[in-house]
């Protein structure tokens, strides 16, 4: 859902790998909506909130006033992890009136990028933007996507269940890209001509990019283990299938986070420079506190939440209000403070040793969008294809 660090290395990777159980919070979920398993949430600036569903194909907008309509339907190859995964909104919207989409496409079985133009809350054009890989074999497909503060758009794509593609700079599989709003390749991209921005992902479902600082930031699946969340660098190597968690070299990338157990993250997203939240499929709900001189150590991280459902995404509106998605609907998180920047415990900004311990327990079985996924699958059955979906 990237980052190599050894286990010894005195850094919140290691001290905040375990999941540290929830504790008394004043944060607090609120249903706001049913919804068909809503995979990925995008805030506009009037406070409305589009949200995509995975099987029916449907963009659905959420009004502030909690109404629900359809702004595009679009046909989408559903089942396993596949489907209408990801969205995103120009940042200049609405004068620039982009919605940028991530789906499979039942119409040669491929991922897909493309935007659609809306007009009157409607969408009234259609672009491809970039042909990406197979989505045959159900898992392994990405599909989150994110703009920067450079303005630039950031897609994550898994690698089609083909682990040596995400160690190829030429390929497209295993890689989170970096696009103009066009569709166009940067011309200070990390490879020149390559959409490629970093490598050596496995299985993504999250992207958020802090506002502060500009970092993008990502959630990966294990395969069984060393689940992570990652601080991407521009042509970082992030391992896969080299290596998981801690596992790797000095080439790699070290994980900002590594959970031992399968959690199975999932969406992410900033509510300040300092603070950084994330789903998994459990349900729950992580808040992730940033420090240090650059704002990229971890100083602490904690479960704050319990979603009744699995969770698919989170994102941060405009007002500096915060949404969750979940395999039955959106939410509103209450409780919610900005925090001003940490001070780091020590000179380079690492974390205090002697960090709680303690991981929640996770089923070594498969699921769909990690291990844990068949019993949260059971319970969003009518919108899921109905079959056995197991985490390769």
């Amino acid at each position: 859902m990237s980052l190599r660090r050894a286990l010894v290395a005195p850094l919140a990777a290691v001290l905040a790998s375990a999941v540290v159980p929830p504790a008394a919070s004043d944060v607090v979920l609120r249903p706001v909506a049913e919804a068909a398993f809503p995979t990925n949430l995008a805030p506009l600036p009037d406070g409305g909130v589009l949200f995509t569903e995975k099987e029916t194909g449907r963009v659905g907008l959420l009004s502030p006033d909690g109404r629900i309509r359809a702004v595009a339907e679009l046909p989408v190859l559903g089942g396993a992890e596949r489907g209408l995964l990801g969205i995103a909104v120009h940042p200049d919207f609405p004068r620039e009136p982009w919605v940028y989409l991530y789906l499979s496409d039942p119409a040669d079985g491929r991922n897909r990028l493309l935007r659609l133009e809306l007009a009157g809350g409607r969408a009234v054009d259609r672009e491809v933007l970039l042909d990406l890989l197979p989505a045959v074999s159900g898992y392994h497909n990405g599909g989150d996507l994110a703009f920067g503060t450079d303005g630039m758009l950031y897609a994550a794509t898994g690698e089609a269940h083909e682990p040596a593609r995400a160690q190829d700079p030429d390929d497209l599989g295993g890689k989170v890209l970096r696009l103009a709003p066009d569709g166009s390749v940067p011309s200070d991209n990390p490879f020149p001509g390559s959409p490629v921005f970093s490598l050596g992902h496995r299985n993504s479902f999250g992207l958020c990019v802090n506002p502060g600082t500009g970092d993008v930031w990502e959630t990966e699946n294990g395969p069984d283990r060393l689940d992570e969340v990652n601080l991407l660098r521009p042509g970082g190597n992030h391992g896969w299938p080299i290596a998981l968690g801690d596992e790797g070299g000095p080439d790699l990338e070290r994980p900002a986070l590594v959970f031992p157990e399968v959690i199975v993250p999932t969406g992410c997203a900033f509510s300040d420079a300092r603070t950084m939240w994330f789903g998994d499929f459990h349900g729950a709900l992580h808040r992730v506190t940033l420090g240090g001189a650059a704002g990229d150590r971890v100083l602490s991280h904690r479960v704050v939440a319990t979603a009744d459902a699995g969770i698919t995404d989170v994102a941060a509106g405009p007002d500096g209000s915060l949404y969750v998605a979940t395999a039955t609907g959106i939410l509103r998180v209450t409780g919610v403070r900005s925090v001003p920047a940490a001070t780091p415990t020590g000179p380079d900004g690492t974390a205090p040793t002697g960090a709680p311990t303690g991981t929640p327990g996770a089923p070594s079985g498969t699921g769909v969008l990690g291990a844990a996924i068949v019993l949260g699958l059971l319970l969003a059955a009518l919108v899921w294809s109905g079959r056995r979906l197991r985490r390769p």
